[in-house]
């Protein structure tokens, strides 16, 4: 018996036993496991395997029995099935029960256990082979899928361990896979840093059009519930499967948890059936160690916003308030354990009341108070029995976020007026490391010598100014008074030529020749590239040139209704002496906005194309839309001009009754509209409702014109702030008044800005009814062009950067 240990070599697979719950897998983000349905291929031992056997060739009647379950290798041709029998207790079912050749040995000597008949374990073992053919992870061994053997049924599918994610028939990055990762984190919130914002230039930039700017939770919605429910359903089942095929569509879950019981650490992509081998399921890790450690950190981010002392100017003010902190974010790591956590929700013994009452006591000591309740009805749904009180972690995830905005939001309304007074300062040293010290800023040169040339040509008239009698002769005026305007037209230019975000998509014309209409060029990308000093203002350029686009539509409409009511349409209709009164004009601009979309500028569209064979062009719904609308517009117009017409006859044939002072409650407001008047209508708005018709491109201009001017006397400082001579500064530019969210401009207007705009005849050109949008439009360009005139001037002026 004592020679029992030299004659029995050591079980080696006893010694790798340690190693059974840990073993070495490859990184879950890079790889996964699918699951194939030819066989691997075979491969001999690899010389990291171990040299002395396990069982010796003498010993083979050890395994004699015939209920011994059969282990396989990547040796082997046998295939294993996929999924687990149920364990049967027998006299000779497990390898305890075999026939001893050997007496046991002594106590005081411990030999090597045998394995027994079911193994209880992961899904994925350490069998201590090595294939050489396709060398596995570093450690030596060789992945594989643990199935039992039952007679009758066919070889199941075996499964390939894949060195990258990329080699997967699925696409882990399609929208039907919920993520992984809790999309309230760290990294989000650090967005919300009180350094990070002070060296965020494009919010401080923003900061000077909004002075009310507030930080808001921003997440894609659906993705965020997706992630939840997925969570919501590890929680009660375990499940963490989703089937897809290989275009990443989504189909009805096949779920494989009975093939994998225990949730593998990286993605298993395995085949339904054979039938559809494009459909597999993904049985995903398990989310709960990200979210729970996720959760631990975002608190620990959350209830410490001091912890970053080297932004204040005075650290020793807040230490003994952030050593508070600190002392609150040891208790909670201290009662917070994520491992032990996992634990209890996997095998349904988690509690979390108590928990969540210790983080809600230490909440209140750092949210403010309007968040009191909701951290109480959060401690109240943690005391609900069985799994939903594991809704209380969404909650307090909620809850923090929400903190955590608004301790950002006090920053920045406290700090808010030096952020205002040190913002130009702070846009020029951005700028300059964004695009370098000897950057050669080739289109902001081209910009601004552009916007020189076209006030040469077009302004040989004085622009008028209401601090000016005269008004302002380009010509005269100094270098810097040139350059002041410049930067002035060249921002109107560039929004009238902008993108404009709502339209549709229209063929660019070629660089050599210039657009047809400013109209088509803002339907378009612009031919000229945008400064290099507007990159903070793109995304608000091309707002405000969907409204310059809307406001142009919309004269466009009302010089149709002009145009129908004085107009010939047939000769049974015969000639009318019908006038345009300014309170029609304003019911029919009133019914414009009312009728139409909310950008009125979509109306602008071409008319369908007829192709060659008489065959139906392709069906754009969209387009079809705006078509319709524009349809709808030319109707109501119609009936407007109709009435008006109908009534200056009335008045001509002395028939008006009092009736008639109040057309709107008369029959004739219900009668139908002429029919050559709507013709007319429809095919006018069908010619020149166009991107790439003349008249709108005519229109285009004089409300380009118009803002300019308007413009002007908002920006160009007045003859007592420039003085004479003296190089022309921003001096308009209020800090104070933005901060304040004041109008700046409310002193410049004329007392009878209200009653037109300009001063070049646009009473004649009907845009009388426009002032309100004109004015609104040239506001905000005008602010636009005074913030950035306080960062830039300076460049503009300097020797040598613009040669006029």
């Amino acid at each position: 018996m004592d020679d029992l240990a030299h004659r029995c070599p050591l079980n080696h697979r006893k010694r790798k036993a340690d190693q059974d719950d840990c073993q070495d897998l490859p990184s879950v983000s890079d790889q996964a496991v699918v699951s194939s349905d030819s066989p691997s291929g075979v491969a001999g031992p690899s010389c990291n395997a171990p040299r002395q056997q396990w069982i010796t060739e003498t010993d083979d009647k050890l395994w004699a029995s015939p209920n011994s379950p059969q282990v396989s290798s990547p040796l082997t041709s046998q295939v294993l099935r996929g999924t687990k029998r149920p364990r049967i207790d027998t006299h000779e079912s497990t390898l305890r029960a075999a026939k001893r050749p050997y007496p046991r040995r002594s106590p005081s000597k411990m030999s090597p256990s045998p394995l027994t008949s079911v193994r209880q374990g992961s899904d994925i073992e350490d069998i201590g082979i090595v294939s050489t053919a396709h060398p596995g992870p570093s450690s030596g061994s060789l992945l594989r899928e643990r199935h039992s053997v039952i007679p009758g049924v066919a070889p199941p599918r075996v499964v390939h361990i894949l060195s990258t994610a990329a080699q997967s028939p699925i696409k882990f990055s399609s929208p039907h896979i919920p993520p992984t990762q809790p999309l309230i984190n760290r990294q989000t919130l650090r967005e919300l840093e009180l350094d990070v914002i002070l060296r965020n230039p494009v919010i401080r930039h923003d900061l000077l059009f909004d002075p009310g700017l507030q930080f808001r939770p921003r997440r894609k919605r659906e993705m965020f519930e997706k992630y939840w429910n997925a969570v919501w359903e590890e929680v009660q089942t375990g499940c963490t499967c989703v089937t897809l095929d290989t275009q990443g569509n989504c189909h009805p879950k096949a779920c494989i948890c009975a093939r994998h019981p225990t949730t593998p650490p990286i993605p298993i992509v395995s085949q339904i059936s054979k039938e559809d081998p494009t459909i597999y399921t993904i049985r995903m890790p398990s989310r709960m160690p990200a979210l729970l450690s996720e959760f631990l950190q975002v608190m620990l981010l959350v209830i410490q916003p001091l912890s970053n002392t080297a932004v204040y100017t005075n650290p020793t003010a807040v230490r003994e308030q952030a050593q508070e902190h600190s002392a609150h974010a040891a208790y909670l790591e201290s009662i917070f354990d994520p491992a032990l956590i996992e634990q209890e929700l996997k095998h349904k013994v988690f509690d979390p009341s108590g928990l969540f009452s210790q983080i809600g006591e230490t909440l209140k000591h750092h949210c403010a108070p309007m968040r009191d309740r909701a951290v109480e009805e959060m401690v109240q749904v943690a005391q609900r029995p069985g799994p939903e009180a594991f809704t209380a972690v969404r909650m307090c995830l909620e809850l923090l976020e929400l903190m955590k905005l608004d301790i950002a939001n006090h920053q920045l309304t406290q700090l808010r007026p030096w952020l205002l007074r040190n913002t130009g300062i702070f846009e020029v040293k951005a700028f300059k490391i964004r695009f370098g010290t000897s950057a050669s800023l080739h289109n902001t040169r081209e910009w601004l010598h552009n916007a020189n040339v076209a006030l040469f040509v077009s302004k040989k008239q004085p622009i008028p100014h209401p601090s000016y009698p005269n008004g302002l002769t380009y010509a005269s005026l100094t270098k810097n008074q040139q350059i002041y305007l410049c930067c002035l037209k060249g921002i109107v230019d560039t929004i009238f030529e902008t993108l404009s975000p709502p339209s549709s998509p229209v063929s660019p014309t070629s660089d050599a020749t210039p657009p047809p209409s400013p109209v088509f060029s803002s339907l378009t990308p612009s031919p000229s590239p945008t400064p290099e000093t507007l990159y903070l203002d793109k995304t608000r350029m091309a707002h405000i040139s969907a409204e310059a686009t809307d406001v142009t539509a919309l004269y466009t409409f009302i010089l149709l209704f002009r145009q129908l009511v004085v107009s010939d349409v047939s000769e049974s209709s015969g000639s009318t002496s019908a006038k345009v009164d300014q309170s029609d004009v304003m019911r029919v601009k009133r019914e414009i906005r009312d009728i139409g979309p909310a950008c009125l500028g979509t109306c602008f569209v071409s008319s369908a194309p007829a192709l060659a064979g008489g065959e139906a062009p392709p069906v754009d719904n969209d387009v079809d839309e705006r078509r319709n609308v524009k349809r709808d517009l030319a109707l109501q117009i119609a009936q407007r001009a109709s009435e008006v017409r109908r009534r200056a006859s009335a008045a001509s044939s002395t028939i008006q009754t009092a009736d008639f002072d109040d057309y709107s409650m008369s029959l004739e407001g219900d009668a139908a509209p002429d029919p050559a008047i709507v013709s007319l209508a429809q095919r006018w708005t069908d010619t020149n409702m166009q991107p790439e018709s003349a008249l709108s491109g005519l229109l285009h201009k004089r409300v380009r014109d118009a803002v300019f001017e308007e413009v002007v006397g908002l920006a160009y400082p007045s003859a007592t702030a420039a003085g004479v001579g003296a190089g022309v500064r921003p001096s308009l530019l209020s800090m104070d008044l933005f901060a304040a969210g004041g109008n700046p401009f409310a002193r410049r207007r004329a007392p009878d800005a209200s009653a037109h705009v300009g001063t070049t005849g646009t009473h004649a050109a009907g845009m009388e009814s426009l002032t309100e949008e004109i004015r609104k439009l040239a506001e905000k360009i005008a602010r636009l062009a005074l913030v950035h005139l306080n960062t830039h001037l300076s460049m503009y002026e300097s020797e040598g950067f613009l040669g006029l």
